[in-house]
Protein backbone atom coordinates (compact mmCIF):
# COMPACT_ATOMS: atom_id res chain seq x y z
CA UNK A 1 0.00 0.00 0.00
CA UNK A 2 1.09 3.74 -1.21
CA UNK A 3 2.39 5.52 2.09
CA UNK A 4 0.78 9.30 2.54
CA UNK A 5 3.02 12.12 1.86
CA UNK A 6 3.93 14.69 4.12
CA UNK A 7 3.92 18.69 2.54
CA UNK A 8 6.29 21.52 4.23
CA UNK A 9 6.63 24.42 2.21
CA UNK A 10 5.21 23.01 -0.79
CA UNK A 11 8.04 20.13 -0.94
CA UNK A 12 5.74 17.06 -1.11
CA UNK A 13 7.77 14.19 0.13
CA UNK A 14 8.07 10.76 2.40
CA UNK A 15 10.48 9.83 5.16
CA UNK A 16 12.15 6.29 3.89
CA UNK A 17 12.34 5.24 8.07
CA UNK A 18 8.78 5.60 7.98
CA UNK A 19 8.01 3.34 5.49
CA UNK A 20 6.38 -0.43 6.02
CA UNK A 21 9.59 -2.52 6.42
CA UNK A 22 9.20 -4.44 3.43
CA UNK A 23 9.00 -1.01 1.41
CA UNK A 24 12.35 0.83 2.85
CA UNK A 25 14.27 -2.39 2.32
CA UNK A 26 13.25 -2.62 -1.27
CA UNK A 27 13.40 1.32 -1.47
CA UNK A 28 16.54 1.06 -0.55
CA UNK A 29 18.17 -1.44 -2.92
CA UNK A 30 16.75 -0.20 -5.76
CA UNK A 31 16.60 3.55 -6.00
CA UNK A 32 19.17 5.70 -6.92
CA UNK A 33 20.65 7.28 -3.48
CA UNK A 34 21.44 10.49 -4.99
CA UNK A 35 17.68 11.10 -5.15
CA UNK A 36 17.41 10.65 -1.15
CA UNK A 37 17.44 14.47 0.19
CA UNK A 38 16.91 16.75 3.99
CA UNK A 39 14.84 18.99 4.65
CA UNK A 40 15.09 21.52 7.15
CA UNK A 41 11.60 21.18 8.96
CA UNK A 42 11.52 24.15 12.24
CA UNK A 43 15.51 24.31 12.43
CA UNK A 44 15.47 20.41 12.18
CA UNK A 45 16.69 18.68 9.63
CA UNK A 46 15.26 15.83 8.68
CA UNK A 47 17.26 12.80 6.00
CA UNK A 48 16.31 9.83 4.22
CA UNK A 49 13.50 11.95 2.26
CA UNK A 50 12.62 11.08 -0.97
CA UNK A 51 10.34 13.34 -2.87
CA UNK A 52 6.32 12.21 -2.93
CA UNK A 53 6.72 11.74 -7.14
CA UNK A 54 9.67 10.16 -7.12
CA UNK A 55 8.41 7.68 -4.46
CA UNK A 56 5.50 7.02 -6.54
CA UNK A 57 7.24 6.46 -9.54
CA UNK A 58 9.00 3.74 -8.15
CA UNK A 59 5.92 2.02 -6.24
CA UNK A 60 4.09 1.97 -9.27
CA UNK A 61 7.24 0.59 -11.73
CA UNK A 62 9.10 -1.24 -9.56
CA UNK A 63 7.47 -2.14 -5.95
CA UNK A 64 3.95 -2.98 -7.55
CA UNK A 65 5.12 -5.14 -10.29
CA UNK A 66 7.37 -7.34 -7.73
CA UNK A 67 4.54 -8.09 -5.08
CA UNK A 68 2.58 -9.53 -7.67
CA UNK A 69 1.92 -13.48 -7.07
CA UNK A 70 4.21 -15.05 -10.10
CA UNK A 71 0.98 -16.87 -11.12
CA UNK A 72 -0.43 -13.77 -12.10
CA UNK A 73 2.71 -13.01 -13.88
CA UNK A 74 3.22 -16.57 -15.81
CA UNK A 75 -0.29 -15.97 -16.74
CA UNK A 76 0.56 -12.59 -18.73
CA UNK A 77 3.79 -13.65 -20.22
CA UNK A 78 2.13 -16.64 -21.37
CA UNK A 79 -1.18 -14.19 -23.04
CA UNK A 80 0.91 -11.70 -23.78
CA UNK A 81 1.06 -11.09 -27.86
CA UNK A 82 4.06 -9.91 -28.37
CA UNK A 83 5.18 -13.57 -26.59
CA UNK A 84 3.10 -15.44 -28.57
CA UNK A 85 4.29 -13.67 -31.64
CA UNK A 86 7.66 -13.60 -31.21
CA UNK A 87 9.05 -17.13 -32.32
CA UNK A 88 6.86 -16.80 -35.29
CA UNK A 89 9.26 -16.50 -38.78
CA UNK A 90 7.62 -14.18 -40.89
CA UNK A 91 7.26 -15.18 -45.03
Amino acid sequence: MKVNSTIYKGIEYIQVNALPADQKEKLLQTINHDLLIKILVDEKLIGNCLLFKDYEIWFDNIYRPQTKGTEQTAKNSVESPAIQVEGVKKG
